[in-house]
């Protein structure tokens, strides 16, 4: 039991850390307490009087936790697209729960049975391979960094790390090039609400060269003009 809390607190303080570099970072942030609220609790299941088989029961709680975290981060990595390392972390915990619930009644299996769990195990890894492929090597596109940078303006939050202008600062893609002109139009917008026409100015002629706000989708730019109404110089300081 003791190594299943181990991994429980490893993978929640994996997605802590890197909830500070996500786009929408109160996702995986909450994952993360989650995860580390059940090592608690089994920590306390260990000391616990009543006598129980704790690999059997860790093995099972951690592989229900990893599969019902893994369907919300799958959910968020493909339509959302608000969260990339929820579903790989998941994964690690539902591939570790599984194996080893399946390596526990090993010798019980028919030959059959055998061939199916090593074949179930086989795609338990590779899926996660997937994930962990996706999720921490490709990590979060522009299009995600893009969304964070209108919320950030519907808060009226639009300087600091966390702000509008970093988030769209970062929503550049080399292969998508009208995601880069959305974010040039945004920062123009947001610099001229701020009173900054010189950095206006230089994600301005930046758009240009992307083909103007004629490549930008009109109802985008009503978007991030009906946050900035909203917005005064003294409530967007961080």
């Amino acid at each position: 039991m003791i190594g299943w809390v181990l991994l429980l607190a490893a993978t929640g303080a994996i997605l802590l850390h890197l909830s500070k570099d996500q786009p929408f970072p109160e996702i995986s942030r909450t994952h993360g307490l989650l995860q580390l609220v059940l090592a608690g609790l089994m920590l306390i299941a260990v000391n616990s009087p009543r006598q129980f088989d704790q690999a059997a029961v860790g093995a099972l709680f951690v592989t229900v936790m990893g599969g019902l975290q893994l369907m919300a981060g799958v959910r968020h990595m493909a339509s959302t697209l608000k969260d990339v390392i929820v579903a790989p972390m998941a994964g690690i915990l539902l591939c570790f729960g599984a194996v080893a619930m399946l390596v526990d009644d090993w010798l019980v299996y028919s030959g059959t049975e055998q061939i199916a769990a090593f074949a179930l195990a086989s795609l338990l890894v590779l899926v996660e391979i997937y994930l962990f492929f996706r999720g921490m090597i490709v990590g979060t596109t522009a299009r995600m960094w893009s969304a964070a940078g209108l919320r950030q303006c519907e808060r009226e939050l639009l300087r600091g790390p966390r702000g509008a202008i970093s988030c769209f600062e970062r929503a550049w893609d080399m292969d998508e090039q009208y995601i880069n002109a959305m974010s040039h139009a945004a920062l123009v917008r947001i610099h001229l609400a701020l009173n900054d026409p010189k950095s206006a100015d230089f994600h301005h002629e930046r758009l240009q060269r992307l083909g103007g706000e004629s490549g930008v989708d009109e109802t985008w730019l009503k978007a991030v003009d009906r946050t900035l109404r909203r917005v005064s110089v003294a409530t967007s300081e961080e």
